[in-house]
């Protein structure tokens, strides 16, 4: 019988054999699907940061003035959206302090840094009050907080207008407030922190007979530059009113139960004061919370009398953090 197996064909080249070739199998393989990719937004928000940095330098470069100006707006308005929550339980912690120095507040008077003007209704010459207040100038570089301002003026009784040099619309408003038989209160857009930039209002309606100052020295420029500024403000025999938060600066108090215990270490929140006070002047409006203000104003010369109290309160960590210095001094 002749074997039916398929002969083994040679290679002519390599003199090799090889069997035919095996048909190709036909089973399909499974299509495969790429997964859709996730949204990069991680990069797309540092690319947007990127951007918003390059484009800052560069207005920065072009025009240092404009730039300022603008990062100013923007934590104005940061600070605004901060302070509406914040200010209430302000005022209401403070209330008890300024209930025994804001009767003090006579005469022609200037507050530097107002913020809503919770506190105006503590001032005599109010509506319900004799009128012992002539004039006030409310000195507030915010002017996202005037408009609360103007309307807790009113509501204290104060004919409210703006200073003309300072906030853009005054003529307009200022027109339509004219006839009131208040007290007035004029609102200017500024600060005290270079006696080169003191607002013109200001200096023409000084010399004052009070001069009022409440939870804003912790946040200007200068806090020595403002005090000589107020002291040269004052008339001989005015009074700076003063409520302030300060440094921990006694090892002991005896003014705050706990305190008396030695429940409260104060070298330790000392310490959390000076190692937040940056990260806490960024967030909030420059406020610092490391500064000594009570013994700059005692140790100031000039004063006649200088008379304040600290409150030191260990209700939550926030008050642990901002001990108030408060009080009166007189100008000799």
């Amino acid at each position: 019988m002749k074997d039916k197996t398929s002969p083994k064909k040679s290679n002519p080249v390599t003199g090799s054999t090889q069997s035919p070739a095996s048909p190709v199998s036909s089973t399909t393989r499974p299509e495969y699907t790429v997964p859709p990719e996730p949204y990069p937004w991680k990069r797309v928000l540092l690319g947007c940061t990127m951007v918003f940095i390059c484009w800052g330098i560069a207005l920065y470069r072009e025009d240092k003035a404009a730039a300022d100006l603008r990062i100013k707006r923007a934590r104005d308005w940061v600070f605004s959206q901060f302070w509406n929550h914040a200010s209430s339980s302000n005022a209401q912690r403070l209330e008890p302090m300024k209930s025994e120095i804001w009767k003090e507040i006579r005469g022609s008077v200037l507050e530097i840094g107002p913020g809503y003007g919770e506190s105006l209704s503590m001032v005599p010459g109010g509506r319900s009050g004799t009128r012992v207040v002539s004039h006030y100038v409310a000195v507030e570089p915010n002017s996202f907080l005037h408009p609360k301002l103007a309307s807790n003026a009113q509501a204290a009784g104060f004919i409210v207008q703006y200073d003309e040099n300072t906030c853009p619309g005054a003529e307009q408003f200022n027109k339509e407030h004219e006839y009131e038989k208040l007290p007035v209160l004029t609102i200017v857009n500024g600060t005290l922190d270079s006696e080169f930039d003191i607002p013109t209002t200001v200096l023409t309606n000084a010399p004052y007979d009070t001069v009022v100052s409440s939870m804003v020295l912790c946040s200007v420029d200068d806090v020595e530059a403002n005090l000589k500024a107020i002291f040269k403000l004052l008339k001989p025999g005015g009074k700076f009113v003063f409520a302030e938060h300060v440094r921990h600066t006694d090892d002991q108090d005896a003014t705050a139960e706990g305190y008396q215990r030695g429940d409260i270490d104060l070298a330790f929140w000392r310490r959390i004061q000076n190692a937040i006070s940056p990260i806490w002047a960024l967030l909030f409006g420059d406020c610092r919370l490391d500064r000594d203000t009570g013994k700059l104003i005692a140790t100031m010369r000039g004063w006649s009398k200088v008379e304040y109290k600290t409150a030191r309160q260990t209700s939550n960590p926030l008050t642990k953090l901002t001990p108030i210095v408060y009080g009166v001094a007189v100008k000799a």
